[in-house]
Protein backbone atom coordinates (compact mmCIF):
# COMPACT_ATOMS: atom_id res chain seq x y z
CA UNK A 1 0.00 0.00 0.00
CA UNK A 2 1.42 3.38 -0.99
CA UNK A 3 1.98 6.06 1.59
CA UNK A 4 -0.07 9.23 1.14
CA UNK A 5 1.70 12.51 1.77
CA UNK A 6 0.02 14.85 4.23
CA UNK A 7 0.55 18.25 2.64
CA UNK A 8 -0.70 20.00 5.80
CA UNK A 9 2.40 18.76 7.62
CA UNK A 10 4.83 20.41 5.24
CA UNK A 11 6.86 23.25 6.75
CA UNK A 12 5.87 26.78 5.91
CA UNK A 13 8.23 29.17 4.13
CA UNK A 14 10.76 31.01 6.30
CA UNK A 15 12.04 34.55 5.82
CA UNK A 16 14.50 34.72 2.93
CA UNK A 17 13.54 31.24 1.69
CA UNK A 18 11.36 30.10 -1.17
CA UNK A 19 9.38 26.90 -0.58
CA UNK A 20 8.14 24.90 -3.56
CA UNK A 21 4.86 23.42 -2.31
CA UNK A 22 4.34 21.34 -5.46
CA UNK A 23 1.64 23.35 -7.25
CA UNK A 24 1.61 23.23 -11.04
CA UNK A 25 1.40 25.92 -13.71
CA UNK A 26 -2.33 25.27 -14.13
CA UNK A 27 -2.97 27.04 -10.82
CA UNK A 28 -2.68 30.29 -12.79
CA UNK A 29 -4.49 29.23 -15.98
CA UNK A 30 -8.01 30.32 -15.00
CA UNK A 31 -7.42 33.92 -16.16
CA UNK A 32 -4.66 34.66 -18.68
CA UNK A 33 -3.55 37.99 -20.14
CA UNK A 34 -3.17 37.63 -23.92
CA UNK A 35 -3.10 39.51 -27.21
CA UNK A 36 -5.67 38.94 -29.93
CA UNK A 37 -4.18 36.84 -32.73
CA UNK A 38 -5.83 39.06 -35.33
CA UNK A 39 -5.38 42.64 -34.12
CA UNK A 40 -2.93 42.28 -31.16
CA UNK A 41 -5.35 44.04 -28.77
CA UNK A 42 -4.80 43.02 -25.11
CA UNK A 43 -7.51 40.87 -23.56
CA UNK A 44 -8.25 38.01 -21.19
CA UNK A 45 -8.84 34.29 -21.57
CA UNK A 46 -11.23 33.21 -18.83
CA UNK A 47 -11.62 29.58 -17.85
CA UNK A 48 -14.03 27.95 -15.41
CA UNK A 49 -15.88 24.64 -15.10
CA UNK A 50 -13.74 23.06 -17.86
CA UNK A 51 -14.78 25.75 -20.35
CA UNK A 52 -12.73 28.68 -21.61
CA UNK A 53 -13.56 31.76 -23.68
CA UNK A 54 -11.92 34.79 -25.30
CA UNK A 55 -13.65 37.88 -26.68
CA UNK A 56 -11.66 40.65 -28.37
CA UNK A 57 -13.03 44.12 -27.55
CA UNK A 58 -11.44 45.59 -30.71
CA UNK A 59 -12.17 43.22 -33.62
CA UNK A 60 -14.91 41.15 -31.89
CA UNK A 61 -13.22 37.80 -32.61
CA UNK A 62 -14.63 35.07 -30.35
CA UNK A 63 -12.97 31.83 -29.27
CA UNK A 64 -14.60 29.10 -27.21
CA UNK A 65 -13.01 26.05 -25.67
CA UNK A 66 -14.83 22.74 -25.49
CA UNK A 67 -14.72 20.39 -22.53
CA UNK A 68 -13.44 17.54 -24.72
CA UNK A 69 -16.65 15.50 -24.78
CA UNK A 70 -18.17 14.14 -28.00
CA UNK A 71 -20.71 16.97 -28.17
CA UNK A 72 -18.41 19.92 -27.42
CA UNK A 73 -15.20 18.67 -28.99
CA UNK A 74 -11.78 20.16 -28.19
CA UNK A 75 -12.82 23.74 -28.96
CA UNK A 76 -11.04 26.50 -30.92
CA UNK A 77 -7.28 26.63 -31.38
CA UNK A 78 -5.30 29.34 -33.25
CA UNK A 79 -1.77 28.42 -32.15
CA UNK A 80 0.84 26.13 -33.72
CA UNK A 81 -0.15 22.67 -34.90
CA UNK A 82 1.59 19.55 -36.16
CA UNK A 83 0.20 17.52 -39.07
CA UNK A 84 1.19 13.89 -39.53
CA UNK A 85 -0.02 10.77 -41.32
CA UNK A 86 1.03 7.75 -43.35
CA UNK A 87 -0.34 5.46 -46.05
CA UNK A 88 0.84 2.73 -48.41
CA UNK A 89 2.46 4.04 -51.59
CA UNK A 90 -0.15 4.56 -54.31
CA UNK A 91 2.31 3.36 -56.97
CA UNK A 92 4.39 0.43 -55.67
CA UNK A 93 2.46 -0.45 -52.49
CA UNK A 94 5.48 0.07 -50.22
CA UNK A 95 4.62 0.72 -46.57
CA UNK A 96 4.80 3.35 -45.30
CA UNK A 97 4.79 6.75 -47.00
CA UNK A 98 4.86 9.31 -44.19
CA UNK A 99 4.19 13.04 -44.13
CA UNK A 100 4.85 15.50 -41.29
CA UNK A 101 4.70 19.28 -41.04
CA UNK A 102 4.46 21.94 -38.34
CA UNK A 103 2.62 25.23 -38.84
CA UNK A 104 2.79 28.30 -36.59
CA UNK A 105 -0.97 28.84 -36.90
CA UNK A 106 -3.82 26.39 -37.25
CA UNK A 107 -5.64 28.27 -40.04
CA UNK A 108 -6.18 27.45 -42.83
CA UNK A 109 -6.51 23.75 -41.96
CA UNK A 110 -4.52 21.14 -43.91
CA UNK A 111 -6.15 17.85 -44.93
CA UNK A 112 -3.38 16.22 -47.00
CA UNK A 113 0.37 16.52 -47.41
CA UNK A 114 2.69 15.13 -50.05
CA UNK A 115 4.88 12.21 -48.99
CA UNK A 116 7.73 10.64 -50.95
CA UNK A 117 8.03 6.86 -51.14
CA UNK A 118 11.41 5.58 -49.95
CA UNK A 119 11.08 2.59 -52.35
CA UNK A 120 10.10 4.10 -55.71
CA UNK A 121 10.71 7.79 -55.04
CA UNK A 122 7.28 8.91 -56.24
CA UNK A 123 5.04 11.33 -54.37
CA UNK A 124 1.61 10.48 -52.95
CA UNK A 125 -0.97 12.55 -51.11
CA UNK A 126 -1.17 11.47 -47.48
CA UNK A 127 -4.22 12.20 -45.34
CA UNK A 128 -2.98 13.79 -42.12
CA UNK A 129 -4.34 14.32 -38.63
CA UNK A 130 -3.71 17.42 -36.57
CA UNK A 131 -2.26 17.82 -33.07
CA UNK A 132 -1.99 21.01 -31.05
CA UNK A 133 1.55 22.07 -30.19
CA UNK A 134 1.80 23.71 -26.80
CA UNK A 135 5.41 23.20 -25.76
CA UNK A 136 7.00 25.83 -23.53
CA UNK A 137 6.34 28.84 -25.74
CA UNK A 138 4.75 32.12 -24.63
CA UNK A 139 1.22 31.02 -25.58
CA UNK A 140 -1.94 30.52 -23.60
CA UNK A 141 -2.72 26.79 -23.17
CA UNK A 142 -6.43 27.08 -24.05
CA UNK A 143 -6.36 28.67 -27.54
CA UNK A 144 -2.69 29.22 -28.41
CA UNK A 145 -3.01 33.02 -28.20
CA UNK A 146 0.22 35.02 -27.65
CA UNK A 147 0.71 36.04 -24.03
CA UNK A 148 0.71 39.69 -23.01
CA UNK A 149 3.19 39.48 -20.12
CA UNK A 150 6.41 38.68 -21.97
CA UNK A 151 9.91 40.03 -21.37
CA UNK A 152 13.08 39.22 -23.31
CA UNK A 153 16.29 38.85 -21.30
CA UNK A 154 19.89 38.09 -22.18
CA UNK A 155 19.47 34.56 -20.80
CA UNK A 156 16.02 33.64 -22.14
CA UNK A 157 12.37 34.58 -22.48
CA UNK A 158 10.32 35.35 -19.36
CA UNK A 159 6.54 35.05 -19.54
CA UNK A 160 3.62 34.86 -17.14
CA UNK A 161 -0.09 34.11 -17.39
CA UNK A 162 -1.27 36.86 -15.04
CA UNK A 163 -0.08 39.10 -12.15
CA UNK A 164 -0.42 36.27 -9.60
CA UNK A 165 1.81 34.01 -11.71
CA UNK A 166 4.27 36.87 -12.15
CA UNK A 167 4.35 37.52 -8.40
CA UNK A 168 5.15 33.85 -7.78
CA UNK A 169 8.08 34.04 -10.20
CA UNK A 170 9.29 37.26 -8.59
CA UNK A 171 9.18 35.69 -5.12
CA UNK A 172 11.24 32.81 -6.49
CA UNK A 173 13.74 35.21 -8.06
CA UNK A 174 14.40 37.30 -4.91
CA UNK A 175 14.71 34.38 -2.47
CA UNK A 176 18.39 33.66 -1.62
CA UNK A 177 17.51 30.07 -0.66
CA UNK A 178 15.15 27.78 -2.57
CA UNK A 179 13.69 24.65 -1.01
CA UNK A 180 11.32 21.84 -1.99
CA UNK A 181 8.92 20.23 0.49
CA UNK A 182 9.29 16.64 -0.68
CA UNK A 183 7.32 17.23 -3.89
CA UNK A 184 7.69 15.24 -7.09
CA UNK A 185 9.33 16.66 -10.19
CA UNK A 186 6.05 17.97 -11.58
CA UNK A 187 5.74 21.33 -9.86
CA UNK A 188 5.86 24.61 -11.75
CA UNK A 189 9.17 25.63 -10.19
CA UNK A 190 10.86 22.29 -10.89
CA UNK A 191 9.97 22.72 -14.57
CA UNK A 192 11.22 26.26 -14.99
CA UNK A 193 13.81 26.80 -17.76
CA UNK A 194 17.33 26.07 -16.56
CA UNK A 195 18.46 29.68 -16.96
CA UNK A 196 15.94 30.78 -14.30
CA UNK A 197 17.39 28.32 -11.78
CA UNK A 198 21.02 29.38 -12.14
CA UNK A 199 22.45 31.51 -9.32
CA UNK A 200 24.29 33.73 -11.79
CA UNK A 201 20.94 34.79 -13.34
CA UNK A 202 19.26 35.66 -10.04
CA UNK A 203 19.61 39.43 -10.41
CA UNK A 204 18.69 39.29 -14.10
CA UNK A 205 15.49 37.39 -13.26
CA UNK A 206 14.66 39.82 -10.44
CA UNK A 207 14.96 42.83 -12.77
CA UNK A 208 12.95 41.15 -15.53
CA UNK A 209 10.07 40.20 -13.22
CA UNK A 210 10.11 43.71 -11.71
CA UNK A 211 9.81 45.29 -15.18
CA UNK A 212 6.88 43.04 -16.07
CA UNK A 213 5.17 43.77 -12.75
CA UNK A 214 5.45 47.50 -13.39
CA UNK A 215 3.85 47.06 -16.83
CA UNK A 216 1.12 44.80 -15.44
CA UNK A 217 0.01 47.53 -13.05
Amino acid sequence: MGMRRNRSLRPGPLAGRHLDDGHGLWRYADRIAVRCHRCATPGWVDSSANRSRFRCVQCSVALDGGCGCARCGPGDWVGPVRYSGRRPCGYCGHQWVSADATRKVASPPVRTLAGTCAQCGRSSDVTVGVMRVRGAEALDPHFGLPLLLVEKTAAGLLWAYNPAHLQALHDYAVAPLRERAGVANGSMFSRLPQWMKLARNRVLLQKATARLMARAR
